[in-house]
C-alpha cells in the first residue's frame, strides 16, 4: 500500500490585466503600451490532514508483500471457516457456503503467485545471514537462520512452484495432478525443516533477550539507589523496547506451534488422498496461524 502524500497547493499565477484600449483612454498609444503589474496572492497552504491511524495502519499494512501475504491469509482461511459453518444451513448451503469456498480456494492459488520471489529472498537470506534478524550473543542463532531456515527454503519454494505449475498448467507442464502432489510434499518437508529452525532459533532469542532483561532490572535497582533520574529513564526505554521484542518472540513460538502439524500433514505423499488431519483441525490451525501473524505485525509496528 502506497503511502498517503499530502498535495501541496500550487502558486497562483496573476492574469495581467491591462487593456490596450484602457491605455489609449489614459492617453498612452499602443506602441507605447502601459503594463500594470498585479503582486501574486500568498499562497495559501493546505491544512494538515487530520491524524488517521486506522488509515495510516492499513496503508503501511499493505505496503509490504509480506503483510499483504498476511492479510490474504485472514481472507483465505476467513473464507473457508464461514463456508465450513454454512455448509450445513438450509438457507447457504448452496449459496454462500459453495461461494466462499471458491474464493478461498482461488485466494490460496493467488498466494502461490506472491511467493514467486521467495527464492532470491532466501538466497539473499543466505548470504548475508539477515534472516537471523540481527546480531545475537550466541553463535547458534546466526547458523540457524541461515542453514536451517534460509538454505531450507532454497529448495522449498522452487519445488512449490513445480507443484504450482503442475496443478495450474498440466498440459505444459507435462505433470499429472498426483505428480504435482509429490512435488508438494517434498516442499513441505524443507518448509517443516524451516518451521523447526524458526522455534530453535526463536527460543534462543527468548532466552537471550529475558537474560537483558534482567540485567536491565538490576541496573535500574543501581540507578534508583544512586537517584539517577535520567538514567531511570533511559533504562525504562530499554526495557520497553525489549518486553516489547520478548513479545514478538513469544508470538512468532507460537506461530511456529500452530504451523508444525499442517506442515507435517502436508508433507505425505498422500496427504490430498489420505491425510493425516481431518478437515476442521487442518484448517482451524491455520485460520488461528493467520489471525496470530496480523496480530504479531501489528504489534511491531506499534511504538
Amino acid at each position: 500500500m502506497p503511502p498517503l502524500r499530502q498535495r501541496k497547493t500550487g502558486d497562483t499565477v496573476a492574469e495581467d490585466s491591462s487593456d490596450p484600449s484602457e491605455n489609449n483612454q489614459n492617453g498612452v498609444s499602443n506602441g507605447q503600451q502601459a503594463h500594470k503589474t498585479t503582486a501574486n496572492p500568498k499562497p495559501t497552504l493546505a491544512p494538515a490532514p487530520t491524524p488517521a491511524p486506522l488509515l495510516d495502519t492499513v496503508c503501511s499494512f499493505s505496503a509490504k508483500t509480506f503483510t499483504t501475504d498476511q492479510g490474504l491469509k485472514i481472507i483465505q482461511w476467513s473464507s473457508w471457516a464461514i463456508s465450513y459453518l454454512t455448509a450445513s444451513s438450509k438457507h447457504h448451503k448452496e449459496t454462500l457456503s459453495p461461494a466462499l469456498r471458491k474464493l478461498y480456494n482461488e485466494v490460496s492459488f493467488t498466494r502461490y503467485v506472491l511467493r514467486f520471489y521467495g527464492l532470491f529472498q532466501s538466497l539473499e537470506g543466505f548470504r548475508s545471514g539477515s534472516w537471523a534478524g540481527g546480531s545475537w550473543d550466541n553463535p547458534k542463532i546466526a547458523k540457524i537462520a541461515k542453514y536451517l531456515m534460509a538454505g531450507s527454503m532454497i529448495f522449498y519454494y522452487p519445488l512449490e512452484h513445480v507443484a504450482y505449475a503442475g496443478w495450474q498448467l498440466p498440459t505444459l507442464s507435462k505433470f499429472s495432478r498426483d505428480n504435482a502432489n509429490k512435488i508438494s510434499a517434498l516442499s513441505c518437508v524443507f518448509w517443516s525443516v524451516y518451521i523447526i529452525g524458526d522455534f530453535w532459533a526463536s527460543c534462543l532469542k527468548w532466552k537471550e533477550l529475558k537474560k537483558q532483561l534482567n540485567d536491565l532490572g538490576r541496573l535500574l535497582a543501581v540507578k534508583k539507589r544512586d537517584d539517577d533520574k535520567t538514567g531511570m529513564m533511559e533504562v525504562e526505554q530499554e526495557q520497553h523496547a525489549l518486553a516489547k521484542r520478548i513479545r514478538l518472540v513469544k508470538l512468532q513460538v507460537i506461530r511456529c506451534l500452530l504451523f508444525i502439524l499442517p506442515s507435517v500433514n502436508w508433507s505425505l505423499p498422500n496427504w490430498a488422498t489420505n491425510p493425516l488431519l481431518g478437515e476442521l483441525p487442518l484448517n482451524g490451525l491455520m485460520l488461528a496461524e493467520a489471525y496470530t501473524s496480523v496480530y504479531q505485525s501489528l504489534v511491531g509496528m506499534r511504538d
